[in-house]
């Protein structure tokens, strides 16, 4: 745990080096002069102060410009240093001198675009930004102050002065752009009821304050007019830079759109676009963490590179495993064994050329599976299959285990024993359909601590089954059976006891539900949510295949000798227990918790064998404890 906490604050640090000191200041410095730029107009008219509280506050936004400058100045050039410096004493005198309105805007603008490059500062999201994770975001975080429409009327809104922001009055937020609400949401409003949101990633804030700018559009949504093929075509040469850091005033301008209804057209357009997300995002997620690895490495920061490595893996290969595979199953483990390499090697701390050229081996592999899937795109049915073959995959590794329990509850009539095996199961995939919700969140940078509680699971599972498994074998004479099932009944089976069976029916489903709903989420998100319909279907599909099946072989279950039956079914839990030890030790590995040395064997994922020596060692100890144990009992028989 001390070690996944270590990683998680050595990647903070490596991801937010723009965040340092001196860009922090920065950004609080422009955040400053973005507030004096807009809301001096409030303060000053005409030459002559309107609101003495306004301009004071105009007055403090000056001297705090200076003292923010101060901070930052040393890390700057020593050119961009003097520039600013005169516009910034120049801004402060301007205020002074009660100049007009444009003139200090104006000249708010100019310094704060000096020290966006002087600073280096970043301005623009990664990736798009998501209007429905931000809407998530501002429901959560926002709505309690701003309403839930943003009208501003929230219940904790209603005792603050000033007031909450009213996001739907157009005059008010024309002149603001997603880097005004971005900069405001992260370090907050001095003197306001408005907080720093600290806890949320630059995602989450980047994806709110895109939602904040399109709540005044909502009523376009489905508006034809912003099909319109000019209307598209203008919206996709628009930078993501110039989109976050412009304001629908500034949009108008540079358009020159006199036409109000045409106007409202084009800024929804902008505002609400969603350009859809493909397979490269994934790509240029695992070459980025590829280079930021080798940047590490060259710095003698061996362990953070190796670690940059398995996140190369698990954030951008990972997320499209499922398509790869159906289509060349072995570039997808061609890539896995390369990434785990690499990784390997730059934690034995390997001269760079050997690193390099790994490096090299990997990116080749890459862009061959860049090449394939950007030839393919998910179809109705293509998507159909794969949730399908998923769900078949997971759910009749699941079912084993239940229909082994399931028919010795049968044959004994322990009716109420049953019931407890069915609530853990259900139990199981109400809390997939959960997972499945939120399941676009789940990959959004949280991959590694998925694979890290899904190696966890396989491997509580794993003693669950040896432990049931061992108990069944214990009981496989007939003597020992009828002594058991005589206690049973007497005791008229006590919920107390039947609480192992219910969490052993959860933990074997919930692991596959949890693989299930990770691949079924990237799929969701790599068709960019059109082949939603075809997953459902797809997933009840495959629910009724493994539930017809089931119920087949329960009925043919009761015909077969109870001693023999639990003979048969403590043998199949044995085998998925030596299975999932490999699967489980094999998600550890992939979130670098367990060590990785490859050896020369078959990969065989269907029965949990990976061609590393953890793996294998961890399926040679169960299968080791499973002969122990039956030869004991063989012995004790005789």
């Amino acid at each position: 745990m001390l070690k996944g906490l270590h990683f998680t604050f050595l990647l903070l640090i490596t991801s937010h080096l723009a965040f340092s000191e001196n860009a922090e200041s920065s950004r609080i410095l422009i955040h400053t002069l973005n507030y004096l730029s807009q809301d001096y107009a409030g303060a000053v008219k005409d030459g002559k102060i309107i609101s003495a509280t306004e301009f004071r506050e105009m007055q403090q936004f000056g001297e705090s410009s200076i003292k923010y400058f101060n901070e930052c100045s040393p890390n700057w050039s020593d050119s961009d240093s003097a520039a600013i410096r005169v516009l910034i004493y120049r801004l402060d005198s301007l205020i002074e001198k009660h100049a007009p309105f444009n003139v200090v805007s104006t000249s708010a603008i100019q310094v704060r675009n000096k020290i966006i490059t002087a600073s280096g500062l970043k301005i623009t999201p990664e990736t798009y930004p998501s209007l429905e994770n931000g809407k998530v975001v501002f429901k959560t975080e926002c709505a309690k102050c701003h309403g839930q429409n943003g009208s501003g009327d929230g219940p904790e809104g209603k005792e603050l002065n000033p007031k909450p922001k009213n996001f739907l009055d157009d005059e008010k937020i024309k002149p603001v752009s997603p880097f005004f609400v971005f900069n405001t949401v992260r370090l907050g409003v001095e003197g306001t009821g408005m907080k720093a949101h600290t806890t949320l990633d630059d995602d989450e804030v980047w994806n709110v304050a895109f939602y904040v700018l399109s709540m005044r559009y909502q009523q376009y949504t489905d508006s034809s007019g912003i099909k319109n093929d000019d209307i598209k075509g203008l919206i996709d040469s628009i930078p993501l830079e110039k989109i976050a850091t412009t304001s629908d005033e500034d949009f108008l301008k540079l358009y020159s759109i006199k036409d109000s209804a045409k106007a409202k057209l084009l800024l929804a357009a902008i505002r609400l676009n969603q350009p859809a997300k493909d397979n490269s995002e994934f790509i240029t997620t695992s070459l980025k963490y590829l280079d930021g690895a080798m940047d590490l490495y060259s710095q003698g920061k061996y362990h953070e590179a190796s670690q940059l490595a398995i996140l190369s893996y698990l954030e951008g290969i990972e997320p499209i495993e499922m398509q790869l595979k159906s289509n060349d199953p072995r570039l997808m483990s061609k890539l896995e064994e390369q990434l785990q390499r690499v990784s390997r090697l730059m934690e034995q701390q390997k001269p760079q050329i050997e690193i390099k050229d790994s490096l090299n081996e990997v990116k080749k592999s890459i862009h061959a599976a860049s090449e394939i899937l950007s030839k393919k795109e998910y179809s109705f049915l293509l998507a159909l299959l794969m949730a399908v073959s998923i769900l078949l995959r997971e759910g009749l590794e699941a079912f084993l285990v239940i229909m082994v329990i399931l028919s010795i509850l049968k044959s004994a009539n322990l009716k109420n024993a049953a019931r407890w095996v069915h609530g853990g199961w259900i139990v199981a995939v109400l809390a997939g359909v959960v997972m499945w919700i939120i399941g676009g969140s789940l990959l959004k940078g949280q991959i590694e601590h998925m694979e890290l509680l899904e190696g966890v699971i396989s491997i509580v599972a794993v003693f669950m089954l040896l432990f049931v498994g061992f108990w069944l074998h214990g009981k496989s004479e007939i003597n020992k059976w009828k002594d058991y099932v005589t206690k049973m009944m007497q005791g008229a089976v006590k919920s107390e006891s039947m609480i192992g069976l219910a969490s052993l029916s959860f933990f074997v489903v919930f692991r596959e539900v949890f693989e299930s709903v990770l691949f079924l989420s990237a799929i969701n998100i790599e068709s960019a949510g059109k082949q939603t319909n075809a997953i459902i279907l797809g997933v009840v599909i495959a629910f009724v295949v493994v539930i017809t099946l089931a119920v087949i072989l329960l009925r043919f279950s009761t015909r077969l000798p109870v001693p023999q039956l639990f003979k048969i079914s403590s043998l199949v839990m044995s085998l998925l227990a030596i299975v999932l030890a490999g699967k489980g030790i094999h998600s550890l590995q992939e979130t670098g918790y367990v060590a990785i040395h490859g050896i020369p064997i078959i990969r065989m994922e269907l029965i949990g064998v990976f061609p590393t020596i953890e793996t294998c060692l961890a399926q040679l100890a169960v299968i080791i404890v499973v002969v122990v144990v039956w030869n004991s009992s063989k012995k004790k028989v005789k």
